[in-house]
């Protein structure tokens, strides 16, 4: 899709494309902390296996080698979170009947599907975090249903422009007459 000239630009990995049958949202889940903590997660699963090859001769109900076995569980999962953050991406196809979400290529969530005429509107919310004393704001993609059910379609680091730009093309596509919204504070 080629955007118009008054879109902003779009963070790294989000991207709008416009298809015949609607608009595919595309958010790539990979970020710097993803690659910071991939030699992490590498030690962290083989590191008990090398040592586990050490503690053969000792039986196998024996606390170290238990311990080892339990340590290796944890960085194997470990280490798939990691994983599942560089490759993974979470997909909106949008159509004037539905939104559906995908995620993958590695199994994460169950695919979800919102029909287009359960959904009252969609807001763009503020987003507020702290890591060591700096505070960091993002805005979020939300889906309000007529039941008053909630479903976060956008979860990125976004400006306010850019989750805004994300709303207005996505309900373009559903047909939606909402006015503009300004951003809702994080509670």
């Amino acid at each position: 899709m080629s955007l118009s000239v008054n879109s902003p630009a779009l963070p790294d990995g989000l991207r709008l494309e416009r298809k015949s049958s609607g608009l595919i949202v595309t958010v790539n889940w990979r970020n710097m902390t993803s690659w910071a903590l991939l030699p992490l997660g590498l030690i962290a699963a083989a590191l008990p296996v090398l040592l586990s090859f050490k503690l053969l001769g000792m039986p196998w109900n024996d606390p170290i080698r238990l311990l080892m076995l339990a340590f290796g569980v944890m960085g194997v999962v470990f280490l798939y979170i990691v994983v599942r953050r560089l490759v993974n991406v979470t997909r909106l196809e949008v159509t004037p009947e539905r939104i559906t979400i995908s995620h993958g290529p590695l199994p994460w969530r169950r695919p979800s599907e919102v029909a287009a005429e359960t959904i009252r509107r969609l807001e763009v919310r503020q987003s507020r975090s702290s890591y060591e004393g700096r505070v960091a704001t993002h805005y979020h993609l939300w889906a309000v249903h007529e039941s008053g059910r909630e479903t976060c379609l956008l979860e990125r680091d976004t400006t306010a422009d850019q989750a805004n730009f994300a709303r207005a093309e996505i309900q373009q596509v559903l047909g939606g007459g909402a006015a503009e919204q300004p951003p809702r504070k994080a509670k």
